[in-house]
């Protein structure tokens, strides 16, 4: 069943046919290729892939944080409605922490060490929103208190270095939502968090969500998280978008080989590694400068045929998902198992449909949002 977007109206961020390359002494290696994503309002996407997949690519161009050697070589991307290939870096600046924001991976290399974490907070607002200094410092401490952090003051007047990695992830976050921004790119905040801090950090960003209702591009390699907090998933692999489909519908039954490869390498809630092993992806992801002809992932694929010699057009399955697998039919119809070959010394395990159905009921159980409404 399809999932409703928690707004119908037009995109807030519309990718088209996007390619990024970087220049090398070889030439332009296209990291990102021919990638089109599309983002409402209160939608968050999971953007999925492995290290060297072209996630974090993707969200720098669309950011406009493209490193130098790095740029823009074919597509669109337009956010409200404004292309941004048109934009000044002027212009650019003007957008960056009022309208569109992004949080990264590191919260301490993002923060400056030598200014006190209310200050860096209320420098923005100022910039920004015009705020006095006096307002500036009230809308510190009640921005502190949204992200959950039970002594803002003390926090305030801490340096970075003098409070938890927890604590500087939610500071980001305060501070990229600081202005309401329209678009938020999440660059896998919760990475180098532990368990429990990342659990609470991702029910903070949900609910956040929902009361902004940001358009939300989350980047990440956790295929629970996006369950946990994704309305839908985009998968790259090897700089191709091979499928994209509402949350739901990806988990229950992945139509390109890649995915299936990526939640069959994920630990199952109340399966032991005494009868169930997990089945990696043989072989590695290929290099921008030695990409192969035909599917991009035709040489580390399971039920590669000879039709995967010509490169896949990016199907269409349903409205709502789309797969650049030749095979997708069969992979729907159970004619062809998409998943990588068992350990030999694996023991029987549970049948995958009640491995399956298990593991979506936890991952599901809070919901995103409108996640559990369907047409």
């Amino acid at each position: 069943m399809a999932e409703r977007y928690l707004d119908a109206g037009p995109a807030i961020l519309e990718i088209d046919r996007l390619t990024v390359g970087y220049r090398t002494q070889a030439g332009w290696h296209r990291a990102v290729r021919d990638v089109s994503i599309q983002l409402r309002p209160g939608e968050t996407c999971g953007l999925v892939g492995e290290s060297g997949s072209g996630k974090t690519t993707l969200a720098l161009a669309v950011m406009g944080y493209l490193p130098r050697g790095g740029a823009v070589l074919g597509g669109t991307i337009r956010f409200d409605g404004r292309d941004l290939g048109r934009f000044t870096r002027k212009e650019m600046r003007r957008l960056w922490g009022s309208e569109m924001a992004m949080v990264p991976q590191d919260p301490l290399s993002s923060l400056n060490p030598s200014l006190r974490i209310g200050e860096q907070i209320a420098e923005g607002l100022r910039h920004h929103l015009a705020l006095g200094r006096a307002a500036a410092e009230q809308r510190t401490l009640e921005l502190l208190d949204m992200v959950r952090i039970a002594d803002r003051r003390r926090v305030a007047a801490s340096y970075p270095h003098q409070i938890s990695g927890g604590m500087q992830q939610r500071v980001l976050i305060a501070m990229a939502l600081s202005t309401e921004p329209k678009l938020l790119v999440l660059d896998e905040p919760t990475t180098s968090l532990d368990a429990t801090t990342q659990a609470t950090i991702l029910d903070l960003v949900r609910d956040l969500m929902e009361e902004q209702r940001a358009a939300v591009l989350y980047v990440t390699h956790n295929l629970g998280v996006v369950a946990r907090i994704c309305r839908r998933v985009a998968v790259l692999y090897a700089g191709e978008l091979v499928e994209e489909a509402p949350t739901r519908a990806i988990y229950r039954q992945p139509l390109f080989p890649y995915t299936q490869g990526l939640w069959d390498s994920v630990p199952r809630l109340g399966e032991s590694k005494t009868r169930v092993r997990l089945r990696p992806i043989e072989g590695r992801i290929p290099s921008a400068g030695e990409l192969p002809s035909g599917c991009i992932f035709r040489a580390r694929c399971p039920i590669a045929i000879d039709v995967c010699a010509t490169h896949p057009a990016l199907y269409a399955p349903s409205p709502e998902r789309s797969t650049r697998c030749h095979r997708w039919e069969d992979i729907r119809s159970g004619r062809a198992d998409p998943r990588q070959p068992a350990a030999a010394q694996e023991s029987p395990a549970a049948p995958a449909g009640e491995a399956r159905e298990a593991v979506s009921q936890w991952l599901f159980e809070v919901p995103y949002g409108a996640l559990s409404q369907e047409q």
